[in-house]
């Protein structure tokens, strides 16, 4: 018995002296530092990133570390930093006592399944500076202590769909930091993560300094107003996003749903340092918000800066005028022109000047919005000469058709026209318009007509009296000037009487004239009637001239070249229309002849002396159809 009591003295000798030899942690790897162990909680193993260490030799010690009874059952943190190690040691998947896991700055590749789920009472686990590649489904499943996780400073290139998921229960996880990895695809698992937040404690979710540019929604996340609503910071910082909007189709999420879940102003997305950000009218939405009416929805514009478009480079994002935020268009693109979105004024312009146009193009790009108008730019195409109906005018609220050749519009587009906010057809080739016009109305319209070569005929006298009653809806009313005849060039046409538009100052001067000879020739009727019964004879021998020397005096023009709108004006008495006035009308019309007829071409209103002086003036020749009746009158 004594021997035996000598023989468990000497071991109880041999056990202190190693203990004080080597201190806390007899069993700490070697050229390693360990610092805590039993009694405190605590340990730490340090390797100082000795390249020099056995990775296998340091894996099975710092498991004869772990499983010791100094270590096993007391440990609730443990640190293992500097070390070779590219695997997990299994023993520290054994440590269910742990609530702080630290693995740092170590050559991890990955984490090994089902282990770190083991440890329930995790409160914070950080695996940083390492060359993990990916996190794969069921790491952390059941760690809902786990409030701080950290990744950072990896290669992690992929995230399972169920790491961060409601079915993982990580229902204390608060802070999820990921930065400086190689992330290029980003999953809505941040949702997850900000519903562990709190109104004033927010949840953290950073994946700064990564390759984000595409987001999905392959985990199925169907948000919705009336979820649980989020408080988290998401950090994407120095990324490749290009468009905000880009988030949101990702994930499947309209504005209003994205506003229903981020409830709180502070609670939002922190991108101010991306330097991909496309200014266009992509993100256009958020850009309006920033402004009005609720400016602190977007407070993560603030410090935003402009990637592209190259005018916008480097500018501020909130400096930036709302109605420079457009798109280019392609699809659909008429060749040669320029198709540009700009939601600020909800317009889709079309920028077809000098584009070599021939006619209008059939079909445009599609309007982004139902609200959206067309302006379109088809000025200066000088092969453009006639104007026809297009679809798209119904959805046009400007029209630009200066300095084209356009020699004609058909009334029918006229109604089209009508409706366009405003329409320029000045610089171009019209001459007239179908009077028909004036039943069109354009109050809805600014229209331009000017610098074009008017035609200030007896026909267009109806032009000066609609265009002053429109004059509200014209553009530079008064470039609207005649171009002929010379006696009313650069005359503002509204400027031009009914009568002047048919008064020739040479006609009646004519008149004055053969007023003169009338009386002059009264004095020498016996003159006249000599010359009257020779002309007579003349006339009656008219078929036998005729046929024998190809000679008739009365069926030369004299009035060739005039611009009369009548051949002959046939005078008579209103007794004598039927059957024999209105008889030789026929004959003369089936002939050819443009005939006036007093009972129904003589202007209801005009006294009788004004109709017969006007219808002298506008015939090439005047036949008198003389009977008693008309000789009584």
């Amino acid at each position: 018995m004594e021997v035996t009591a000598l023989a468990y003295c000497l071991k109880f000798v041999v056990v202190l002296v190693v203990l004080t030899t080597v201190g806390t942690t007899p069993l700490c790897p070697s050229r390693c530092e360990c610092l805590g162990g039993a009694p405190d909680t605590s340990l730490t193993i340090h390797c100082h990133g000795d390249p020099d260490i056995d990775r296998g030799q340091l894996s099975q010690q710092i498991d004869s570390l772990l499983s010791s009874n100094l270590s096993h059952g007391h440990v609730t943190s443990l640190s293992i930093t500097g070390t070779p190690l590219t695997h997990v040691p299994p023993s520290v998947c054994r440590l269910t006592t742990l609530t702080e896991l630290h693995l740092d700055h170590n050559q991890l590749t990955h984490l090994p399944d089902n282990c770190l789920s083991n440890l329930t009472a995790l409160t914070s686990l950080t695996a940083s500076n390492n060359a993990i590649t990916e996190l794969q489904d069921g790491l952390f499943d059941g760690l809902h202590k786990l409030v701080t996780l950290n990744m950072s400073l990896n290669q992690i290139s992929s995230i399972g769909l169920r790491v961060f998921n409601g079915s993982a229960m990580l229902t204390s996880l608060k802070e999820v930091y990921l930065t400086h990895n190689r992330l290029h695809t980003l999953e809505p698992w941040f949702y997850y993560v900000g519903i562990n937040g709190q109104l004033n404690h927010e949840s953290l979710v950073n994946l700064s300094h990564n390759n984000i540019r595409v987001f999905t929604n392959k985990m199925g996340w169907n948000a919705k107003c009336g979820m649980k609503k989020v408080y988290v910071k998401l950090i994407l910082n120095y990324n490749r996003l290009k468009h905000i909007m880009d988030i949101l189709h990702g994930w499947n999420v309209n504005l209003i749903t994205w506003i229903c879940l981020y409830p709180h102003q502070f609670h939002e997305l922190d991108i101010h340092r991306n330097n991909f950000l496309e200014c266009d009218c992509v993100d256009f939405s958020f850009y309006k918000m920033s402004v009005a009416p609720y400016p602190s929805r977007t407070r993560f514009l603030r410090e935003v800066h402009c990637n592209g478009p190259e005018s916008l480079h480097n500018r501020m994002v909130i400096a930036v005028p709302l109605d420079q935020f457009a798109c280019e268009l392609t699809n659909r693109c008429p060749s040669g022109c320029r198709c540009v979105h700009r939601p600020a004024n909800a317009t889709l312009h079309l920028y077809c000047s000098n584009a070599d146009l021939t006619a209008l193009p059939h079909e445009l790009p599609e309007l982004p919005k139902s609200y959206t108008k067309y302006k379109l730019d088809f000025s200066n195409n000088r092969r453009l000469r006639h104007l026809e109906r297009r679809p798209y005018f119904a959805h046009t609220s400007s029209l630009e058709l200066s300095n084209c050749n356009i020699d004609s519009i058909d009334l029918e587009l006229w109604t089209d026209l009508a409706n366009i906010t405003q329409v320029s057809i000045d610089g171009n080739h019209l001459q007239s318009l179908p009077s028909s016009v004036t039943r069109v109305s354009l109050q809805r319209t600014k229209l331009s007509l000017g610098r074009n070569p008017w035609k200030c005929s007896c026909d267009d006298r109806w032009m000066s009296e609609w265009l002053k009653s429109v004059r509200s809806s014209l553009i530079n009313p008064n470039d609207i000037t005649c171009s002929s005849p010379s006696r009313l060039k650069n005359r503002n046409i509204m400027s031009v009487s009914r009568e002047a538009f048919c008064e020739d100052p040479t006609e009646a001067a004519s008149e004055a004239v053969k007023r003169a000879l009338s009386i002059s020739l009264s004095s020498v009727f016996g003159v006249l009637a000599v010359l009257l019964s020779v002309s007579i004879i003349v006339y009656r021998l008219r078929v036998r001239l005729y046929s024998r020397w190809k000679f008739h005096p009365f069926d030369r023009d004299e009035c060739l070249g005039e611009d009369l709108i009548y051949d002959v004006f046939l005078s008579c008495s209103s007794s004598d229309n039927l059957p024999h006035g209105n008889e030789i009308r026929q004959q003369l019309e089936r002939r050819g002849y443009r005939v006036c007829y007093p009972p129904r071409d003589f202007v209801p209103g005009e006294t009788i002396f004004n109709n017969i002086g006007n219808a002298v003036v506008r015939s090439k020749r005047t036949v008198c159809f003389l009977t008693s009746q008309f000789l009584e009158r």
